[in-house]
Parts: structure tokens; C-alpha cells; sequence
């Protein structure tokens, strides 16, 4: 379990450490999930999307890199996938992986005057670890792009 936790943070640390103080907060409140990643307006760039309305027991995180596939003055479209883990798991010696997704979204920018202000919505099909369980995500929410 500690190995899962140092992969974890390196991969955290590496994300974010290359990231440049471009940044991207985005919110989806029909999820209770909080996303922060680096610039999505570059061609590859880190999600990590926190679980904000949860008991401590099962705070999950998601973490995929996404590649875009299209981006206009006016929307990027992107594909990625990831892991979802729940840290705290290994206070109780049990797996940190929770599951695999993919993200299939598209970031709009629909303000001429504020074009640092996103709507996200994604698609996101989830498989649990053992793949005996899955749901199929939608994400729906408001963001800022710190730079363009």
C-alpha cells in the first residue's frame, strides 16, 4: 500500500511541478467534485479531481492525464484516462485503487468578454479494480483557466 502512496505522489509532484503557474480549477457541483489541473489549453496536461462532499472514509481521487484533440477560440475538446484512489484505504491495509476511468469532455468558453471562464462537461465511463462493477459518469461544471 505505501508503494501505491509514493507512485501516487510522484505523480502528483510531477504533474505539477512541470505545470507552468498555469492552472485550471474547475467545479462540478451536481458531483460535489472539485478539479485541479494544469493548463488544459496545452496539448497534454494533468486532471486531479477531489471528491468534496464525502465521508473521511472514502475520499477519492482521480488522476488521468488528457491528451486534446481539438481545441478553437471558443472550445477544447480532450480524451484521457486514469485511476481512481482512495488514500485512506491504506490506514486499514487495503487497496488504494478504487478503479479505472476514461474522460471524454470538452471545455467551452462561451464569454467573449470573460474567456477565462469554462463550462465543463465530461463523459466518463468507470470500471471498479476487479472490473466487476461500473457506472457510467457525467461531469457538468463551472471553471477558470488561470492563463490562455
Amino acid at each position: 500500500m505505501i508503494n501505491y502512496l509514493k507512485a501516487y505522489l510522484i505523480i502528483i509532484i510531477a504533474g505539477f511541478g512541470t505545470a507552468t503557474v498555469a492552472q485550471s480549477v474547475v467545479y462540478y457541483p451536481f458531483n460535489s467534485v472539485l478539479g485541479i489541473s494544469t493548463n488544459p489549453s496545452k496539448a497534454i496536461w494533468l486532471d486531479v479531481k477531489f471528491q468534496t462532499n464525502s465521508y473521511f472514509s472514502s475520499l477519492s481521487t482521480d488522476i488521468s492525464p488528457e491528451i486534446n484533440l481539438k481545441k478553437t477560440p471558443k472550445s477544447i475538446t480532450y480524451l484521457g484516462g486514469g485511476l481512481k484512489m482512495n488514500y485512506l484505504n491504506a490506514i486499514e491495509n487495503n487497496n488504494i485503487l478504487e478503479g479505472y476511468f476514461m474522460n471524454f469532455g470538452v471545455r467551452l468558453m462561451p464569454f467573449e468578454k470573460y474567456k477565462k471562464v469554462q463550462i465543463a462537461f465530461e463523459v466518463s465511463p468507470y470500471a471498479g479494480r476487479k472490473f466487476d462493477i461500473g457506472v457510467f459518469r457525467t461531469n457538468f461544471g463551472i471553471g477558470y483557466n488561470f492563463s490562455r
